[in-house]
């Protein structure tokens, strides 16, 4: 749980009988969402300071959430027990659940059928699943074409899933970030790169790399208005930017008067949960967006090999989200480990 900004606690809860149509499993991995996690972590989250009115979709004033709050929501479990009317699930099986971080995860029927993993699934295949689909999603949302230069701002796991899933539309990508273990990643799976260090003007330099019109297409994964601004000014003329990133915070870094101004780009939330039906629904939906993220990672094509750069057993999870708050220069998928006897 986080109990305060700053502060991550275990806390023990107590669990009922399982019913008949339940299912308990036993949590094998579970992956901290670097970006929507600290926002959490850090008390800068929007839904902390301002409510959200689903019947109008609109945030205003007022309390948000309080803390604590249970965090995660990557969770791979091992079924360990079944309700005697459970149909469609098993005692062994491997399932990928929307859960916070937890041992274990008492679950109806329906919950865990509808995580149930291929027999061939591993777990570090599995806990990439839900970001998969969020960054296939901004993909869609960027509508990328075969030829297109696309530039990706920011490669934590989304950023660096979307560049791949870019590449497989036809695109030339350049992946941006500041920090080298990321960029070397990028450059591991074949992409071009620009390392934002310091002193770099990201659109200058890839200008220099692409010709002087820049780039079609802008995927922004950074979650920072910087970030933001500058996947703005890569672009040419009319070009346009899918926001994947959770923005927390007042931030700084955002010129709207500027390139996004004068080059008449067009701006895109993209968003694949919370009531937002996809933008080709009902041809795609997020049903479709699940499956076929799940078969490119299953079949090769987006490649998870090299992301998992931190393991650390769930009850060392405050030093996890230490790891992330203060030293995300080291850091791609930091995730949390089980020991079930």
């Amino acid at each position: 749980m986080i109990t305060a900004p700053g502060e991550v606690a275990l806390v023990s809860e107590g669990y009922g009988p399982i019913g008949a149509d339940q299912v308990l499993a036993a949590t094998v991995l579970s992956g901290i969402s670097a970006g929507t996690e600290t926002g959490w972590l850090r008390g800068v989250a929007p839904a902390l300071h301002r409510q959200w009115k689903p019947e109008r979709r609109i945030f205003v004033d007022g309390p948000g959430r309080a803390l604590p709050i249970a965090p995660g929501y990557e969770s791979v479990a091992r079924v360990i027990e079944c309700g005697p009317q459970v149909e469609g699930v098993h005692v062994g099986d491997l399932i990928a659940v929307d859960r916070p971080h937890a041992d274990w995860h008492l679950l109806d029927a329906a919950d865990a059928v509808g995580g149930l993993l291929s027999p061939e699934t591993t777990p570090e295949q599995a806990v990439f699943f839900i970001l998969a689909r969020v960054a296939l999603g901004a993909v869609h949302d960027a509508e990328i074409h075969a030829g297109d230069v696309v530039v990706v701002m920011g490669l934590g796991v989304v950023g660096l899933l979307a560049a791949q899933q870019a590449r497989l539309n036809g695109a030339r990508v350049i992946a941006v970030d500041r920090y080298q273990v990321r960029t070397d990643a990028a450059e591991r799976l074949g992409m071009e790169t620009i390392t934002a260090t310091e002193g770099v003007d990201v659109a200058v330099a890839l200008r220099e790399m692409i010709g002087p019109d820049g780039a079609d297409v802008a995927i922004e994964a950074s979650g920072s208005y910087t970030g933001l601004n500058e996947a703005i000014r890569c672009l040419r003329v009319t070009g346009t930017v899918s926001t994947v990133a959770s923005y927390h915070g007042d931030q700084g870094g955002l010129r709207l008067g500027e390139e996004y101004h004068r080059n008449r780009i067009t701006l895109r939330s993209s968003m694949t949960v919370n009531g937002c039906p996809q933008r080709e629904h009902p041809r795609w939906d997020k049903a479709r967006l699940d499956a076929t993220a799940q078969a490119q990672i299953l079949r090769g094509q987006v490649s998870i090999d090299a992301l998992i750069t931190h393991r650390i057993p769930f009850e060392d999870a405050a030093e996890a989200y230490g790891l992330l708050n203060e030293r995300p220069e080291e850091t791609i998928k930091v995730v949390l480990t089980y020991d079930h006897h």
